[in-house]
């Protein structure tokens, strides 16, 4: 029962994005899209050596190992992963980090993208500084540091301001799912799974 409520809700996850992607995305992230996937170049890369395309069984013994270094635990649900960091690159003073990640697999058990969930590990309702609004400004620095590539650009929908960027065929896009947390999806552009989002934008 579990496992079916998990995949529903990751259904409906991949079927909001891809409306509100289809439905509000302007001429820049059109361009910046051809432009990326016509380069052929591939970015995989999402987190801990966890890559796109990877296999199912690949997924979980590169899990294994993680959880052999003490890098990663069990989240708090079933098919989530958890990972703690401390950022001292662009935090002033070293900032603990938790994030929550859970692999979307496709029908041939291949990883077609990931949802990741950032925020403050001292985040507390009265804690002004670790609330998702100071998390999102920081966290956007960082994966730009980290990943390089374009920057992230802004668009909205029904006025939810989501950030996205995209990389050859890896999109991320961030939106600020509560108080406390930052959401980031990433996901292959070239997979079936996600190329519809994208098919009515082209020019």
């Amino acid at each position: 029962m579990k496992t079916n409520l998990k995949s529903l809700k990751s259904h409906i996850s991949i079927l909001w994005l891809a409306i509100v992607l289809t439905g509000c995305f302007q001429s820049e992230y059109t361009k910046l899209v051809k432009k990326e996937l016509e380069s052929g170049i591939r970015k995989d890369s999402v987190v801990l050596g966890l890559e796109l395309g990877d296999s199912r069984d690949e997924f979980y013994a590169k899990c294994t190992e993680l959880n052999k270094q003490q890098l990663i635990t069990q989240g708090s649900g079933a098919f989530s992963v958890q990972h703690f960091f401390k950022d001292s690159i662009v935090h002033t003073k070293p900032k603990e980090i938790k994030l929550l990640f859970s692999p979307i697999f496709d029908k041939g058990d291949t990883l077609a993208g990931m949802d990741l969930d950032y925020s403050y590990s001292d985040w507390a309702p009265w804690n002004k500084s670790a609330q998702s609004d100071s998390l999102e400004v920081y966290l956007i620095k960082l994966l730009e540091l980290k990943y390089k590539g374009n920057p992230f650009i802004e668009v909205k929908s029904q006025n939810v301001p989501l950030k996205v960027k995209v990389d050859g065929n890896r999109r991320m896009v961030i939106v600020k799912k509560n108080e406390q947390i930052v959401s980031v999806k990433v996901q292959d552009l070239l997979h079936p799974n996600f190329m519809h989002s994208i098919s009515k934008n082209q020019p």
